[in-house]
């Protein structure tokens, strides 16, 4: 955080432009007011005019006129490329739509962070760093020893929390802790929400890359389409893209989406919650999170659909061309059909050469002549390589599933790159795919396509080949 960075920032950051301009109380307390508080994602013209009207009324009624001009020329500010405060779009509807953008959002989020609170959960906040740290030491750093060990732990800790309850000796949470969790839900759920914000401008700027590329493309279709769904790739690969598409899916999922009605429902039967939140602002949370990662979810699924229109668009233009090339063809046929042309190289077509096989091009039919043969065999005329059916080899895949079985006895789990560490590959291709037959047809046995890697094999002359396959885990019969 150096002192060029920051003054870069000061001058070119958003967030910071709108946190010093004069108007900075009156901006975000509207934003506050019309879309926090309303619990709002979208506002339309009308509504967000409507909105800013009473406010502007009630304002000046106060502070003596302070805001003098009118509602609509106040919206143009706050969605000038100058301010950048809101963003202004049409959807189906007449009528335009207003949304905050990423920097406005992250303003509101920082003057949240500065409101005093009652009380500061460092206890909870603890335990979250300390689950998070545990759980990426279980995942990566240890031996499944290690990890088998430490599931028995907590088998034994749940086993005697489990004989305190039945012995009624658990000690359940105190009005402390009961307010401490739910204040660490509410700012992770606010930060959620804020996420979201960033996450679809993230999308719509690589989506807008998509539709500069279908708009400007002069060239073949698959050339576009192969560009497009790279940036589709990129977009569901990125990190952002790969954590949120499992967010939806999580969300999408109708057991926990159930388990997450179920627990809000909860939330708010417990009586020090709701004396703490009489608003119940996590009543809502479910609708709220689909309605934001249903925005999302949506840019993706607009590239899709102006995929479809580039290529009906594509096919049109194909057509057209068609038959435009048919009716000049008609045309000049029927020029020429009352003085046909009396020279043999009577038409040219620029550019490849295009073979033209008329019917006439065709030789007569020559019939062929009978051949006798001998039906004597003489030992002389018999030149046979020996050696060659001496080279044949074949495939004992009983001796590729014994080497898999003894590998098994060692791991309850080994990957086909380890098996073949352990027993070399001596006959090319042909065992590599006695080995994937294998894979195929057993039921103990996990194949994930996404996750690929290259092989080093040999064939039976010694020479190595480099194979791509998918990730293949075989694994030890239950």
């Amino acid at each position: 955080m150096t002192y060029e960075k920051l003054k870069n920032l000061q001058e070119r950051d958003w967030t910071l432009k709108l946190l010093k301009s004069d108007n900075f109380a009156f901006t975000l307390s509207f934003f506050y007011l019309a879309f926090i508080k309303n619990a709002k994602i979208t506002l339309q013209h009308s509504e967000i005019l409507s909105y800013l009207d009473d406010y502007l009324f009630t304002i000046n009624e106060i502070y003596n006129q302070a805001y003098p001009k009118n509602p609509k020329e106040y919206l143009d500010d706050f969605v000038s490329e100058k301010n950048g405060y809101l963003r202004k779009y049409h959807d189906s509807s007449d009528e335009a739509l207003y949304e905050l953008t990423p920097y406005t959002q992250k303003a509101l989020e920082f003057i949240e962070s500065l409101e005093k609170k009652e009380f500061v959960g460092s206890r909870s906040k603890f335990n979250i760093i300390f689950e998070l740290l545990e759980e990426l030491e279980f995942e990566t750093t240890l031996s499944d020893e290690e990890r088998i060990n430490e599931l028995e732990t907590k088998k034994q800790q749940l086993t005697q929390e489990i004989e305190s309850i039945r012995l009624k000796q658990d000690i359940r949470f105190d009005s402390s802790r009961i307010k401490e969790h739910y204040m660490q839900i509410e700012e992770m759920v606010r930060k959620l929400k804020y996420d979201f914000s960033e996450i679809e401008y993230n999308f719509r700027s690589l989506n807008a890359t998509a539709m500069e590329k279908i708009a400007l493309a002069n060239e073949a279709k698959g050339d576009v389409l192969s560009s497009i769904f790279e940036i589709e790739d990129d977009i569901r690969e990125s990190n952002q893209g790969k954590s949120f598409f499992a967010f939806w899916q999580l969300l999408s999922d109708t057991k926990r989406s159930e388990k997450l009605s179920q627990l809000l429902e909860n939330l708010y039967s417990i009586e020090s919650i709701s004396q703490f939140d009489k608003q119940k602002k996590l009543h809502d949370l479910k609708f709220v999170l689909l309605k934001n990662g249903e925005k999302v979810f949506n840019i993706s699924s607009k590239l899709i659909e102006q995929l479809r229109r580039f290529l009906d668009d594509r096919i049109w233009v194909d057509n057209r061309r068609i038959l435009e090339l048919s009716g000049q063809i008609e045309k000049m046929a029927m020029q020429i059909k009352q003085n046909p042309p009396k020279e043999k190289d009577f038409t040219t077509i620029a550019g490849h050469k295009v073979a033209i096989n008329s019917i006439f091009s065709k030789s007569l039919y020559q019939p062929k002549k009978a051949q006798n043969f001998s039906k004597e065999l003489h030992e002389e005329d018999i030149n046979l390589d020996m050696e060659s059916f001496y080279n044949l080899f074949y495939i004992d895949e009983a001796l590729l599933a014994q080497n898999i079985q003894k590998a098994l006895l060692k791991k309850p789990q080994i990957k086909l790159s380890e098996i073949i560490e352990t027993y070399p590959i001596s006959k090319g291709v042909a065992e590599l795919i006695a080995y994937i037959s294998l894979a195929k047809n057993s039921e103990n046995v996990v194949i994930d396509e996404k996750e690929k890697g290259l092989l080093v094999i040999s064939d039976a002359e010694g020479k190595s080949k480099k194979v791509a396959l998918p990730k293949i885990i075989f694994v030890r019969e239950a």
